[in-house]
């Protein structure tokens, strides 16, 4: 456990309770270095979590502390291994309370990363021990009219709850919440955009690291097209629709070199389905291990990019778009869900239809020919990107949120 001396009586608690990270974690981790200038910060997360969340924990002076259990999102396949899921999960909810008693919830903000409608009552036991706050970062699934009648019973009482807050990282969100909340809860819900660090950011551009040195260090062609993707090598980030479009692309243009940064390896079955695209030479998938120690290895790689692509199938608004906005890339990404709040198409970057190919090989290949545009939309995504998603700003909506709960409380 990494600890620090305590600089407030009253704390913030970030909570989660698996074991997979990514966009969650970065965006709560852009909050802890702004609420750290006010209050003590604390991070509670499962028992074997990644090695390389903790170091980021670490760089960032978080304090952090395990509980022995983690939710398991395995496929249950058949009734009974259903039943023996959900009861892992009450176990996993259980421990988790008796870590949060332990910490001192009298004077303490849980910011918690869990679903409503699974985590019911777990939602309910913390909100009789202090505020709690969610934030919600994709909208919420299309369900049957039977689940829906729950769904809104449960946020029916969550909204009668003081103690209960929402927030949401796009408008796109809290758009789908309209339905399930009360008027006056909704109209609580602030807009706590992803956000960039300008001290990570101007460090990385200011010291930066030549294409050659990183063509040396990963073993890239250094005079091709890169382009760069960050985030989990899935089916919903459109992992398959990117190798379509570069096997296609490729067949005329050889130039082109796509590297892909996850935030784990990947398993051997999807390393061979990989193979079958015949991309060798014009595409690598890179590990976090294989990215390097920190996070100025990863931003190191996405700065030397010429053109970041985000195909996604389903998103919220994604710590790594805001990222490629601030260091001035030019983005083609899927007009889906939330980016639109941050790509303005032929102006801050490029947004295609999600799941389509031939689009998708148009716009990258419009971008490659069309030098003029691609500069254009590399000024204006880091214009826009310092006016709205800096970390300074977004944080401080955070801490007046956390200071109106303890004036309230």
């Amino acid at each position: 456990m990494n600890s620090s001396t305590p600089k407030h009586s009253k704390q913030i608690l970030y909570v989660w309770d698996y074991l997979e990270w990514g966009g969650v974690q970065i965006y709560f981790l852009s909050l802890m270095r702004q609420v750290s200038k006010f209050y003590n910060v604390k991070a509670i997360l499962p028992l074997n979590s990644e090695k390389k969340l903790l170091s980021y924990l670490e760089s960032n002076n978080v304090e952090f502390v395990f509980f022995e259990s983690n939710l398991d999102f395995s496929p249950a396949k058949g009734f009974l291994k259903k039943i023996i899921r959900k009861f892992s999960n009450f176990i996993c909810n259980y421990k988790l309370i008796l870590s949060l008693e332990k910490q001192d919830l009298k004077n303490s903000i849980i910011q918690i990363d869990v679903t409503p409608w699974t985590n019911f009552l777990l939602l309910l036991y913390l909100s009789l021990r202090t505020n709690v706050f969610l934030t919600f970062h994709t909208p919420l699934p299309k369900i049957s009219n039977e689940r829906k009648v729950l769904w809104k019973i449960k946020f029916s009482i969550f909204s009668r709850i003081k103690n209960i807050n929402f927030s949401a990282s796009n408008y796109e969100v809290k758009k789908s919440l309209s339905e399930f909340l009360t008027e006056k809860k909704f109209s609580q819900i602030q807009i706590i955009y992803p956000s960039f660090n300008n001290i990570e950011i101007n460090k990385i551009q200011n010291v930066a690291q030549s294409r050659e040195d990183i063509a040396v260090k990963y073993e890239f062609d250094s005079y091709k097209f890169w382009l760069c993707n960050v985030g989990q090598f899935i089916d919903r980030k459109g992992c398959w629709i990117l190798l379509e479009t570069l096997k296609e692309i490729t067949k005329t243009n050889t130039n082109i070199f796509c590297y892909w940064l996850g935030t784990k390896d990947i398993s051997t079955e999807t390393k061979s389905l990989i193979k079958t695209y015949g991309l060798d030479n014009h595409f690598r998938f890179l590990s976090s291990n294989e990215i390097g120690d920190s996070r100025e290895d990863l931003l190191n790689l996405l700065n030397v990019s010429d053109l970041f692509v985000m195909p996604s199938l389903e998103e919220g608004l994604p710590v790594a778009l805001i990222e490629a906005f601030a260091l001035g890339k030019c983005c083609v990404a899927s007009n889906i869900n939330a980016i639109p709040e941050a790509i303005r198409d032929n102006e801050t970057g490029i947004l295609v239809d999600a799941n389509n190919v031939t689009k998708l090989c148009k716009a990258i290949q419009n971008i490659i020919e069309n030098k003029k545009l691609r500069q254009s939309c590399e000024v204006n995504s880091k214009k826009f990107a310092l006016d709205n998603f800096d970390e300074e700003r977004n944080g401080k909506i955070m801490i007046r949120e956390y200071q109106k709960s303890f004036n309230e409380s």
